[in-house]
């Protein structure tokens, strides 16, 4: 059973590492020396040094998606039949728009594939990110409670525990360490997912992502530009048809029952297509109040991640100067690596929501992938 003293001393090292760690941002599991000996199982708790970016994972996946490879092969057919429609003077006029028509289409289901995967594979990014990050917290979690039965079993020792103490200290880290399995348990499924996405082996560690600069843009331009969607281009089309189907039949020698059910097939189509305009355009507008409730909690999550640290700056000299413990110390440098989790998941939440926002726009505005 270790004694008082040799605990304090353990403290000491440990939380000198930590408060390098933590104000520079790293990782406290990473740096902090741990009271036993780390195993080699426990090195896919570190934040990894190498890794891939989000930028590499959506390339990956863009060329690794099946609805992504579809969407490429229907174009390259639709844009080669429609090269030879236009180009064969025996194809009549409806056969030229109904091919030119499928070309259109084909281009748009592309982006939207694209788009898609962009979506998929920045979700399924974020979930090894967030998951990296919470192994760091958790193994932070266990060392603080593994040196909390420590104190536990040296106080009893010299009378000022009682086994009761010791006992609920060994409780807390058995839940800490059962936390510490689930987290990274949830990291190996997330890191399946984003390897069956990107068509990349192994157990993927993934990078951070720098501070990205997405396109600005106001909701009222995003909504000008909504008629790229495959969906309502694929509106547009059956508009277009229609409408060459009654100024086909508008004439008289042909039949007054065909121009009547011509023009019938053009309200329903219209009438199909402002439906189609008006989701498009709810769904835009919903994925953009998302987006920027999610830019505002990044905001208040930073600012707590700035008041976390400062909370650790001040203990880490009260600790110096011998006001507080090196367990108070080691309390507020936990409270400040959950706070920069926290801000990690809310910038994660900032990139998902700005993914789904550019499958609602029909453009890429997530600041990633600038190739769609």
């Amino acid at each position: 059973m270790p004694s008082l003293v040799a605990v304090r001393n353990d403290f000491s090292l440990a939380l000198t590492l930590l408060s390098a760690a933590l104000l520079m941002g790293q990782p406290a599991a990473a740096q902090a020396a741990p009271t036993t000996p780390a195993s080699p199982g426990n090195a896919s708790t570190q934040t990894p040094a190498s890794g891939i970016t989000l930028q590499a994972a959506i390339t990956a996946a863009l060329q690794n998606n099946a609805d992504v490879r579809t969407a490429q092969a229907n174009l390259e057919k639709a844009s080669a039949a429609n090269t030879a429609a236009q180009a064969d003077p025996s194809v009549l006029v409806a056969a030229k728009l109904s091919a030119r028509n499928a070309a259109a289409l084909a281009a748009a289901q592309l982006s939207g594939a694209r788009l898609a995967a962009l979506q998929s594979t920045t979700a399924a990014f974020l979930a090894v990110l967030e998951g990296q990050e919470s192994v760091s917290v958790q193994t932070l979690q266990v060392q603080a409670d593994q040196k909390a039965v420590q104190v536990a079993q040296a106080k009893q020792q010299v009378g000022n525990a009682t086994a009761l103490d010791v006992q609920n200290a060994q409780n807390t880290l058995a839940a800490s360490e059962q936390g510490l399995a689930d987290a990274r348990a949830q990291l190996a499924l997330a890191q399946a997912r984003l390897g069956t996405l990107t068509g990349l082996a192994g157990k993927l560690q993934v990078l951070a992502p720098d501070n990205l600069s997405p396109a600005a843009a106001s909701l009222a331009q995003l909504q000008g530009q909504l008629p790229r969607l495959s969906a309502l281009v694929a509106a547009g089309n059956a508009v277009s048809e229609a409408q060459l189907a009654v100024d086909l039949a508008n004439n008289d020698y042909t039949p007054a029952r065909t121009l009547a059910d011509a023009r019938t097939a053009l309200a329903n189509a219209q009438r199909s297509q402002l439906s189609a305009q008006q989701n498009a355009a709810q769904t835009l507008a919903s994925a953009y109040q998302t987006w920027q409730n999610a830019t505002e909690l990044l905001a208040v999550a930073l600012s707590r991640e700035d008041a976390a640290k400062k909370n650790f700056e001040q203990d880490t000299a009260r600790l110096q100067s011998g006001t507080i413990s090196a367990v108070d110390l080691q309390a507020t440098g936990l409270l400040l690596r959950k706070a920069q989790y926290a801000r990690l998941q809310a910038q994660g939440n900032v990139l998902e929501a700005l993914a789904a926002l550019s499958v609602a726009a029909g453009q890429n505005l997530s600041g990633v992938g600038a190739t769609l």
